[in-house]
């Protein structure tokens, strides 16, 4: 494979790629030097207007979306703390977007904006509301809540014989030493602008969004385990085919599980139940229907519906996990429910829904108002008071 590296370029964002080459294209761009060198030909290309075809607009746009997230993956992998651009500048005809990233913003602005500076946009915020950080309220078998948010690393109770210890804004369990009596019931919360992750008796490991609960005992006896959650949880189980997990969501669907990565997305607001699978195996259940996941995929489930698989974005899913919203593809309400569990907001309509599509990505550690600088963007009018976000 001699072909140069800026013709693999023009010939990936038309889709004329062989298999072979873009597997060579994708290889390549692993390293720093061709990355480089892509921002720079793009570059070029952009202000000289060569860059497009108009027959080709469309597919031009959506490969270099894929590009922009493949290449994105490659970087957060090598441990890149600062998200930076793949490019800086307007894509001319072709995206007829903008990209801006200033601060951990990486978004889609529509066609003919400007980029403003989100941090001289902060200062026009006196108020200011500040991400969402690690914290939960731990409530034990009796009934009393620990504020995890302000305890230091150590045990913060004992459970019938388990320990129940804090170490780096992590849950853990551990026997005491002592005789272990009847298993307890603990309950992790995250409020909203929380996020916080334990890892459960038998070794299983749950990360809670925002807004989030899971229900476990203190230590897993008998023929199987099982869990209930509200709201997002990512898990990883602990693999053990002699003692199945189950996962019991709102009351209404059921996960088993013998050894996985997944994830479930139950929020009561949003309008189904997403249970996206990352390895492993499991089963979705509500009442006498069940549909075995592979992994790559997702079940969608409503209050009395089938259960739909389909293919699932993975990188989408994941996102929150990483650190980011992703909303690629979503509309006003949804981005703005995300927002909502985050920033601890109340929304507020006072006309219809905005009717936007956005693209792209924020980083969860943005200050409010630089999220807000984004929806100024698309011309969506909103007024904040405290914490209530009233959209015009």
């Amino acid at each position: 494979m001699n072909t140069p590296f800026v013709e693999l370029i023009d010939a990936y964002l038309t889709d004329s790629l062989t298999p072979e080459q873009e597997a060579a294209f994708l290889y390549m761009l692993e390293d720093k030097t061709n990355s480089d060198i892509l921002d720079r030909v793009m570059a070029e290309k952009a202000a000289d207007q060569s860059f497009v075809g108009e027959e080709d607009i469309d597919r031009r746009e959506k490969n270099l979306l894929v590009l922009q997230e493949r290449l994105q993956h490659l970087r957060e992998d090598a441990a890149v703390v600062n998200i930076r651009p793949l490019y800086r500048y307007r894509w001319a005809a072709a995206a007829a977007m903008l990209l801006l990233l200033v601060g951990g913003i990486y978004m889609l602005l529509p066609r003919g904006q400007k980029k403003t500076n989100p941090i001289a946009q902060a200062a026009r915020h006196p108020e200011d509301i500040a991400p969402g950080r690690n914290g939960a309220i731990l409530t034990l078998s009796d009934g009393s809540a620990v504020v995890l948010d302000t305890m230091h690393n150590g045990e913060v109770a004992n459970q019938n014989g388990t320990k129940v210890l804090l170490k780096n804004d992590a849950l853990t369990y551990a026997p005491d030493g002592q005789r272990v009596g009847t298993p307890a019931a603990n309950v992790l919360s995250t409020p909203r602008g929380r996020q916080f992750n334990v890892v459960l008796p038998d070794g299983t490991k749950a990360w809670l969004n925002a807004a989030s609960s899971i229900t476990y005992p203190t230590a897993f006896n008998g023929r199987e385990r099982r869990v209930a959650i509200t709201g997002e949880v990512y898990l990883e189980v602990a693999a053990n085919a002699q003692q199945p997990f189950y996962v019991s969501i709102n009351k209404q669907t059921t996960i088993q599980v013998l050894g996985t990565s997944f994830n479930i997305n139950a929020y009561t607001d949003e309008p189904v139940i997403k249970t996206t699978l990352l390895q492993g195996s499991v089963k979705v259940v509500i009442g006498a229907k069940a549909n075995l996941l592979q992994p790559g995929e997702e079940a969608i489930t409503a209050s009395g519906s089938d259960i739909k698989i389909q293919p699932a974005d993975i990188g989408k899913v994941m996102a929150w996990k990483k650190g980011m919203f992703d909303v690629e593809g979503e509309g006003t309400a949804a981005f703005l429910r995300q927002l909502a569990r985050w920033y601890d907001l109340e929304i507020v309509y006072q006309g219809a829904i905005p009717e936007k599509k956005f693209h792209g990505k924020l980083g969860r550690d943005l200050q409010l108002s630089q999220v807000l600088d984004v929806l100024s963007q698309f011309n969506i009018k909103y007024k904040l008071e405290g914490k209530t976000l009233t959209i015009l």
